[in-house]
């Protein structure tokens, strides 16, 4: 999997917090051994409550870094250093070849197999740009070192088998792979994968962007049309250079044994001599003048056809390695882009000039240099042209006026309150904000060390204010030399792509012999029969039982009180640090909110945040949040009834955390913009609209198979049409609209009415219940603050859940038509959806046991394995009774439909002839339970109730259920719920390719995006 970029990973650095205890530093004394590692450095970091130690392995040379934190979710990483040599995705395709089988545990895919030997809350493994890293997380101490011991021999013992690395990378293969007439055809998961990730539009400006600035870089994950210029030879070399202790660090963090960990370490890497420790930093290009690059691009068919260029500018802002430069920079981008009062935000999006800032934009330290990047989606051809002109006018106007001081300090409030928030991903995220840095020379024991960073920067900005900020937009923008790279709009590029695919194809073909087409014939056989016959002996791999889960559920203590009207639902924890968390929460009806208003819903919780008040601009607004608050949220859901899935229930809600001292403070913010948000704010509003928009085919082509699904579900239920009116294709075509209707200037006509109309519905529908989580002693004050509140807003009416009663028109008993949603992509989601029963069920327990067996058992080998796609599974969404089959970039999305109906015959019959056992049933519980009995943040604590009426003996009943479920019980309900295709829904979401393939399109009805 392709990791998410560095920005991303040290905003998440930003949210941790601190609860547990640090330990001495006399534990480790500096130059200790411990099982052949020498202790190098030792820190203590209070804000953090950790110790960090550094640590060297006297044998390989390799590194370790040890957080250690009474956390009881533990993880451990291995990070490896993975400079690509080209852009054919070597690091990738390794990424996923070492998974697939080692020494010690020599079966398919080890690592796909320990999914359901675990209680892990986290295992994957992704590559960046020019690291790969693989980390878990688990609170078991058994199922720590289980994983360890595969995770260490994956990655450094893996068999690399010339067959995974024709299924996994890519290979040569006929269509029919049983017909040698058939054509030959590029397939692979990496593949795949790559073809998919090149139709998202964000992902493709952003890759080119990159191999343009940084092309020694390479694409990591993999060009497609240089993917298959790889070859297995290559694979085993790669991994020879780069997969050595000594080009590697490993990283434990949490409550467990450091002597242990390293232990079993020291024994994986006994065979490893040292080598020198060469991790090489690439560089980029050299900058010494202004440089510019032009390339053609997908058009967004979501977008004016006037309005599909987009371009950035990059300036080169110190080094990394510098550690408080790259914070200044980083604050100074926050400064300069981050909100409705941020100067380029007012200059280039409220302007109108561009729609939304570029995936490239922001402060990104990428390997050896950090880049400060401006870019714009949405321009016209003379706005993209113009664009330094109107950048560098809006950094001169900053560099002499400044930011005002509220700014700043919110920004540090930000800082300051981030760490007190608890983020039970603590470690991972740790981790993944460290991982690039431990590669390209960063050091980590000054990286996790903020307070010290934070004083520097108070310090200096008490000393000279805006200087601070004038003199890094000097240096690093005015004075210096930018990058300038454009995309211009061209509507055949996804033809040329797929041009350049036959022709690659058609040139291989014409060299081949008649010997090699054999060859080709029977490799293809001999992958069939790799991946179907072979049997495996998986009593080499480690695995929890059943047994290790607790029959009793630890939930929360949840207070609920009712008085005089009020309904307030309190959790008090000795966890939360001084921030109060706070909820409000409505039931809305078909009177209080019509059903042709409810795809209006989301486009009016995102304005409740992002107008204004008839008072204050949003600018004001902001900074209030940012200096009082953690931010504020707002968002409208539906699901079903725990007792009934046919009653629906539609749900209005607001959130936030603060101090407690500044409960008062964001109370009243709240209260403004319940009352008095101004809806007629035009132009405001259509830049929103404009935003919303701009990210659309971005969104679908990232998350397909969830949009298939839900696409799926409003097919079967009046629950599942709610859905995709909310979220779903539905509320895609919606915002499409809403940019037609605002072209044709009728915004202010056709929309704001009807967010005046739903505003009003939603202060006079039943009242709001409350939730809120804070230490004892604030628990008195904030109810008093509640109640002044809800005085305020209230509408006299006492909060109900009132089920929403939605109209659906399915006839049971017709069949239903498959729907195929043709999009501008390369690849392909497909879905089909069944009705389920109610949450605390035995039969719900059963079809979410099923829906891992039928994963595990049958659609991961067919669907992945042989059919190529990146991912396929099923899920039961115990909630809402909702069945779900999935592929996920899947180049064969109509075979996979047919597999997901064969798929639970096939289980049935496994069962009777007694191929599935009660282990494997007991491996679909312990999948089951790892999201469970996840660890949980103090501030989510009783949502399971508060959002969706699921009480501490439902959520008991469903736990008895699941550890109670037998192999019987998951015949019974394949029988009751599979036996007829009559209630089932097929949606595929995919390419116009994928459609003209099809042989069955008379079952299917077509449309597009």
């Amino acid at each position: 999997m392709l990791s998410q970029s560095t920005r991303a990973f040290r905003r998440n650095l930003l949210r941790l917090r601190q609860y547990a205890t640090s330990v001495p530093t006399g534990k480790y004394p500096v130059g200790s051994e411990i099982a052949n590692y020498v202790v190098d450095r030792v820190q203590q970091v209070p804000e953090f409550n950790m110790t960090a130690v550094e640590l060297t392995h006297k044998i390989s040379g390799s590194k370790h870094l040890h957080i250690e934190r009474q956390d009881r979710n533990n993880v451990f990483g291995v990070v490896v250093k993975t400079n690509s040599p080209d852009d054919s995705g070597l690091p990738h395709m390794l990424e996923h070849t070492t998974l697939c089988g080692s020494d010690k545990f020599p079966v398919r895919d080890p690592f796909f197999k320990m999914l359901n030997r675990s209680l892990a809350n986290f295992m994957n493994a992704m590559t960046g740009h020019d690291y790969t890293y693989f980390p878990f997380a688990t609170t078991n101490k058994v199922d720590f070192e289980n994983l360890m011991d595969v995770y260490l021999d994956s990655v450094f013992h893996p068999l690399l088998n010339h067959e995974d690395f024709r299924q996994e990378g890519w290979r040569l293969e006929h269509t029919d792979i049983h017909d040698k007439k058939s054509p030959l055809k590029f397939k692979g998961v990496v593949y795949n994968e790559m073809k998919g990730q090149i139709s998202d539009p964000a992902y493709y400006f952003w890759i080119n962007f990159q191999q343009n600035i940084y092309p020694s870089l390479h694409n990591s994950g993999g060009n497609p049309a240089e993917i298959v210029n790889s070859y297995y030879d290559d694979l085993l070399d790669f991994h020879s250079r780069q997969y050595h202790p000594s080009n590697c660090w490993t990283y434990t963090y949490g409550s467990l044994p450091l002597e242990t960990s390293l232990g079993k370490i020291d024994k994986a890497f006994a065979t490893f001599g040292k080598r020198y420790r060469k991790m090489m930093v690439k560089n980029p290009i050299k900058l010494d003048e202004c440089k510019y690059v032009e390339i053609p691009g997908p058009v967004d068919p979501m977008v004016p056809s006037e309005k599909q260029y987009k371009s950035s500018l990059t300036w080169y802002a110190g080094k990394p390695t510098d550690i408080y430069e790259s914070f200044k920079i980083k604050i100074l981008s926050t400064l300069l882009m981050d909100g409705h009062s941020s100067p380029l935000y007012k200059g280039l999006i409220e302007q109108g000039i561009g729609t939304s800032f570029s995936a490239n934009s922001g402060m990104d330290a990428l390997a050896a240099v950090n880049l400060f990047s401006v870019g714009l989606n949405g321009l016209t051809k003379d706005q993209a042209a113009k664009l330094e002109d109107t950048v560098l006018d809006i950094l001169k106007q900053v560099q002499q006026s400044g930011f005002p001081e509220n700014r700043v300090k919110g920004i540090l409030y930000q800082l300051d309150l981030g760490r007190k928030i608890e983020n039970v991903n603590f470690g991972l995220n740790l981790l993944s904000a460290l991982a690039p840095g431990l590669v390209d020379g960063i050091d980590p024991l000054s990286a996790i060390k903020w307070s010290g960073v934070l004083d520097k920067f108070r310090k200096e900005y008490k000393a000279d204010g805006n200087k601070v900020f004038a003199d890094l937009i000097q240096k690093y923008m005015l004075e210096s030399p930018y990058f300038k790279y454009t995309m211009r709009p061209d509507a055949n590029v996804p033809e040329r792509l797929a041009q350049a695919e036959e022709k690659s194809l058609k040139e291989r073909e014409e060299r081949m012999t008649s010997g090699d087409k054999e060859i080709i014939y029977n490799k293809g056989l001999e992958l069939e029969k790799f991946q179907k016959n072979q049997k495996e002996d998986l009593s080499c791999l480690p695995t929890l039982h059943s047994g290790d889960i607790e029959r009793e559920g630890h939930f929360p203590r949840i207070k609920e009180t009712l008085r005089r009207g009020l309904s307030v639902q309190s959790r008090i924890s000795p966890k939360t640090n001084g921030v109060t968390y706070f909820r409000a929460l409505k039931s809305l009806s078909v009177k209080d909110i019509p059903e042709n208003l409810i795809e209006y819903l989301p486009l009016f919780s995102t304005c409740l945040t992002n107008l204004g008040t008839k008072d204050k601009s949003i600018s004001e607004i902001e900074d209030e949040v940012k200096l009082y608050t953690a931010g504020l949220g707002s968002t409208s859901f539906a699901h079903s009834s725990v007792l009934d899935p046919n009653d629906v229930l539609l749900k209005f809600t607001i959130d936030s955390a603060c101090l407690d001292k500044n409960t008062p403070k964001m109370l009243s913010i709240w209260e403004n913009l319940l009352l008095e948000t101004n809806f007629r704010n035009i132009e405001k509003l259509k830049t929103l609209v404009k935003s919303l928009v701009s990210d659309n085919i971005s969104a679908i082509v990232s998350s397909g198979h969830s949009f298939a699904s839900s696409y799926a579900s409003s097919k079967l239920t009046s629950l599942g049409n709610v859905q995709e009116s909310l979220t779903g294709i539905k509320q895609v075509k919606f915002l499409n609209s809403l940019s037609s209707i605002m072209e044709n200037g009728d915004i202010e006509k056709d929309v704001v009415p009807k967010l005046e109309e739903i505003a009003a519905h939603v202060r006079n529908a039943s009242n709001f219940k409350y939730a809120i989580t804070c230490g004892r002693e604030a628990s008195k004050d904030n109810e008093k603050d509640i109640r002044r509140f809800d005085k305020t807003i209230s509408s006299n009416k006492k909060f109900e859940l009132t089920p929403y009663e939605a109209s659906h028109s399915k006839d049971p008993e017709l069949p239903l038509k498959n729907s195929f949603v043709e999009i501008p992509s390369q690849t392909n989601f497909a879905s089909s959806v069944l009705r389920g029963s109610d949450y605390c069920s035995k039969d719900a327990a059963s079809l979410q046991l099923l829906s891992q067996l039928l994963t595990f058992k049958y659609l991961h080998k067919y669907i992945r394995e042989q059919g190529g796609a990146y991912g396929g599974g099923a899920s039961y969404d115990a909630l809402n009774g909702l069945f779900s089959f999935y592929s996920y970039r899947d180049p064969k999305p109509f075979e996979s439909e047919n597999k997901f109906v064969a798929s639970t015959k096939f289980i049935m019959d496994k069962i009777s002839t007694g191929e599935i056992t009660n282990q494997d049933l007991e491996q679909a519980k312990l999948t089951i339970f790892q999201k469970i009995d996840a660890p949980e943040a103090v501030g989510e604590e009783g949502l399971p109730y508060f959002n969706f009426d699921v009480d501490d003996d439902a959520r008991q009943e469903r736990r008895e259920n699941l550890l109670d479920c037998s192999l019987a019980d998951i015949q019974n309900v394949a029988n009751e719920y599979f036996a007829s295709d009559k209630g089932r829904a097929n949606v595929i979401i995919g390419s116009a390719d994928a459609k003209t393939s099809s042989e069955s399109q008379k079952d299917w009805e077509f449309s597009k995006l």
